[in-house]
């Protein structure tokens, strides 16, 4: 609590509240996945997550390969033309 009666944490990061999710890679896709889905997101609709190298390399490519020829396009159109799994 401070003087004026505000609590500390009424006006702390997001990230105080949920610390970021580390994405390595030794995790498995299913993990990857997971943790993926698990983030927080604060009032502004952000997340915080730490990714190695490995995470960053697979990432990229991975999106590469799903957006083929759409890699101009906006993230929240070109991801509606990702097919589910079967």
């Amino acid at each position: 609590m401070t003087a004026d009666g505000d609590s500390v944490t009424k006006h702390a990061p997001p990230y105080l509240h949920h610390p970021p999710i580390c994405l390595n890679e030794q995790l498995t896709i299913a993990e990857l996945v997971q943790r993926l889905e698990r983030l927080h997101f604060d009032k502004n609709q952000e997340s915080r997550i730490m990714v190695d190298p490995g995470v960053q390399a697979f990432l990229i490519r991975a999106t590469k390969a799903a957006a083929a020829d759409h890699l101009d396009q906006k993230v929240r159109h070109t991801w509606r033309l990702v097919r589910p799994l079967r």
